[in-house]
């Protein structure tokens, strides 16, 4: 630019099912960041609204408020007053100025908005150029699922097991579900593991979770939805065995089932005697169903941390002298993991409602303690 103007420069294109959006971040009259967004949410409302929606979510995760905002449509006037009145007030905690939208009709700055827009129209061409390569991958990867694990059809519904236990303590379970192909993270579920096996004990644990699952009750209600299409579970021939005799005394042998070990992404199936199946190097049929095991396993681990950091958290708490159950359950909720509670000022502790100074300061010096130990 020929003047050293600060401003962020935002152009749209849309079409009927998805929308795109290009932002040129301009200091002195330099470009220093030009970002593509894809929006799939709030197609069915007007330009105008559409701007202000992405504007809002835009400028809540940046830190970086500019003292004009640069678009192609001017926006109603309460939506337009807001927005600024909002943006003013985030950029009032750093420099003080007011923020304007505008819209050009000539100039630099209108060259630029165009540039933004082409930019914008680009970025959704190639996104569905993505989309459609992903989704004939996903076609192609059910169809060699279908053939190389002799299903009936192809497995649009898989759910896949997992078993998370670190140090005997924890066992969880995940269910995650994938439709068509895809993350169905609607359909996700967590377990924690009731029976006490003494120590880890993944067959065990597989079939308990295996039996809530696809328990009569819950295959009725249809609370977990329907039938998976193919069942997978992490590990070997141990954890299929597990699967295999826990669907035949609930009478749902005619699920499909494999294991799929991690050393060399070995798939275990009941129906074959010449060992395991492995699926060629870089197909879409591997890549799919390593992503739902990888998935899965992702899932486990994180519910199996935020039980541990729970646990954490209560052990420090226990040594609280006079600390009541009510104002633990107030600290867990307000902290939640244990690096943060440990990470907490004696002020920090103090302002969490309902927890008294005299409490606070007890509950400080026990985790000084702790992390001094």
């Amino acid at each position: 630019l020929t003047r050293p103007l600060s401003m962020d420069v935002v152009g749209f294109f849309r079409e009927e099912t998805i929308s795109a959006a290009h932002v040129f971040v301009v200091r002195e009259g330099r470009i220093i960041i030009s970002n593509d967004f894809i929006l799939d949410k709030g197609l069915n409302v007007a330009d105008e609204e559409l701007a202000v929606q992405f504007l809002t979510r835009y400028y809540h995760q940046t830190e970086s408020v500019p003292h004009e905002v640069v678009l192609a449509e001017t926006l109603d006037d309460e939506d337009a007053h807001s927005l600024e009145q909002w943006l003013t007030e985030r950029l009032a905690s750093s420099h003080g100025a007011l923020v304007h939208l505008t819209v050009p009709q000539r100039g630099e700055k209108h060259q630029l908005l165009e540039m933004a827009q082409v930019n914008a129209k680009h970025a959704l061409m190639r996104h569905k150029v993505r989309t459609r390569y992903d989704e004939e991958r996903i076609d192609v990867a059910l169809l060699q699922l279908e053939s190389a694990l002799a299903l009936p059809a192809p497995p649009m519904r898989i759910e896949c097991f997992d078993i998370s236990t670190l140090h005997g303590n924890y066992s969880v379970a995940s269910m995650v579900v994938f439709t068509a192909g895809k993350p169905d993270k609607s359909q996700y579920r967590r377990f924690k593991i009731r029976q006490d096996f003494g120590e880890a004990n993944d067959f065990e644990s597989m079939k308990e979770v295996l039996g809530r699952r696809y328990s009569p009750q819950r295959m009725e209600d249809g609370r977990f939805g329907s039938k998976p299409d193919l069942l997978v579970v992490d590990g070997g021939k141990p954890q299929l065995t597990a699967a295999l005799e826990q669907l035949a005394s609930l009478g749902l042998d005619d699920i499909p089932v494999c294991g799929l070990a991690k050393r060399d992404e070995e798939i275990f199936v009941p129906w074959s005697d010449e060992g395991p199946i492995i699926l060629p190097s870089g197909s879409p049929s591997l890549y799919l169903i390593k992503h739902v095991r990888d998935e899965s396993h992702r899932f486990a681990i994180t519910f199996h941390r935020e039980l541990r950091d729970k646990g954490m958290v209560a052990s420090i708490l226990d040594e609280v002298p006079g600390l009541g159950p009510k104002r633990k359950k107030l600290l867990l909720k307000h902290f939640g993991s244990v690096k943060r509670m440990r990470e907490a000022s004696l002020d920090e502790i103090a302002a969490v409602p309902g927890i008294p100074r005299q409490v606070a300061e007890d509950v400080y010096a026990v985790i000084l303690d702790a992390n001094a130990g």
